[in-house]
């Protein structure tokens, strides 16, 4: 069964190696083995060799952001993890300059799903300045759009009446998080893993449709606001999937997967990136992924959506 998956990104000198160093100790803790994938701009690793302290393997994606310039080897790092050293759980500390929309977009890949699940993403922020520059402030942004714990630290720099302002900013941007107030990045590791029971969003994710869960699988968090898998039990009916191609919200950030027609032997590959055009393209692969549609997004209706989507299984497959 996929190994959990946690990615943990935010600001620039937010506090997430300290952080990463709590959780670690906690799983260890627990007796479970983590595994630890480390993405640092420079091309020598700092924070690493701190983490193998604790870790039972710890990986180094140096050289650039995982986002772009190391996105394969963020797959290869996890196959080593969890093949190799039979990891428990693996964490990825992104670089400060990596967008986690696109770390979310790569180990959400068919390929890297079937090695790990992502199961919660962790955000770091701390008060910030006015000369930040323009990537790290979209790389901010990013990070809070697509948390789910949103965790905010460093409170004790804060000048009095300036930090309520600057949590409802954050909260405003992502409403489907929850917010942690810290200072030293001091917070409960089993709080803050612990699946959220006390509510859950009215357009329920995380969930993987076309398909009943299987006896003994390990139970799912109750939510998670950015991926949503579709499994497809047949083949597709080709007018039916353009219409359904027609009804993406406009809510949904991305899309990809593979699946055949019903009237064609060839495996067709699925993308979808605003603003751009959904593509339909004949691909042949040695090592075939399973037959399924991963969805990214927030704010839509995933159910009708997905239900939408299995509607195009052609009956009687």
């Amino acid at each position: 069964m996929p190994v959990p998956f946690y990615l943990l990104c935010g600001s620039l000198g937010a506090g997430k190696t300290t952080l990463l160093m709590r959780l670690l100790e906690y799983w260890k803790s627990q007796g479970l083995r983590a595994g630890v994938l480390m993405n640092e701009a420079g091309e020598v690793s700092i924070d690493g060799p701190r983490a193998g302290t604790i870790a039972e393997q710890v990986m180094n994606l140096a050289g650039g952001c995982i986002c772009c310039d190391t996105k394969e080897d963020l797959s290869w790092g996890i196959a080593q993890l969890v093949k190799d050293y039979e990891s428990d759980v693996v964490i990825l500390e992104c670089s400060g300059l990596a967008d986690p929309a696109e770390v979310v977009d790569a180990v959400t890949d068919l390929y890297t799903a079937r090695l790990t699940t992502l199961e919660r993403v962790i955000a770091l922020l701390h008060p910030i300045s006015n000369e930040e520059s323009h990537s790290s402030a979209y790389v901010t942004t990013q990070a809070i759009r697509c948390a789910d714990e949103l965790i905010l630290n460093k409170r004790d720099l804060y000048v009095p009446g300036h930090w309520e302002g600057f949590r409802d900013t954050i909260f405003k941007q992502n409403p489907y998080a929850r917010l942690w107030e810290t200072s030293h990045a001091r917070i409960d590791p089993a709080a803050l893993l612990a699946p959220r029971a006390d509510a859950r969003p009215a357009a329920p994710t995380n969930v993987v449709f076309g398909k009943s869960p299987a006896p003994g699988n390990r139970p799912r968090a109750l939510y998670h606001p950015i991926a949503t898998t579709v499994r497809l039990p047949g083949p597709l009916n080709f007018e039916r999937f353009l219409r359904w191609m027609k009804t993406l919200p406009p809510e949904l950030e991305r899309a990809k997967g593979f699946f055949r027609f019903a009237k064609g032997p060839e495996l067709q590959e699925f993308q979808y990136a605003p603003p751009g055009q959904a593509t339909i393209t004949p691909i042949m692969l040695l090592d075939e992924p399973d037959q399924a549609i991963v969805l990214i997004g927030r704010g839509y209706d995933v159910d009708r959506c997905s239900a939408g989507l299995l509607t195009c299984v052609e009956k009687g497959t």
